[in-house]
């Protein structure tokens, strides 16, 4: 995974389960849970949780981000 990017388990009163954060250059970015089971993770995205500086825009490899949320989801269904 790209050093860039960060999973965190966080626990959310709005979920019923656990859920992982996704942040990238400490700006989170995505939120996935389980609430309808492991088989059926859904993601949410914040577009505007915090405002990066232009060189800390999100911009980054398509294969990176995929690679990171597979890491994640995996993450939340064995948790």
């Amino acid at each position: 995974m790209d050093d860039d990017f960060e999973i965190t388990f966080f626990s959310d009163s709005d979920y019923e389960e656990i859920t992982v954060e996704v942040s990238f250059r400490d700006q989170i970015f995505c939120q996935l849970n389980k609430d309808k089971g492991p088989d059926n993770i859904e993601v949410e995205f914040f577009a505007d949780a915090r405002i990066l500086a232009e060189k800390n825009a999100m911009k980054f490899s398509l294969d990176d981000f995929l690679k990171v949320i597979a890491e994640a989801s995996d993450a939340l269904k064995e948790s």
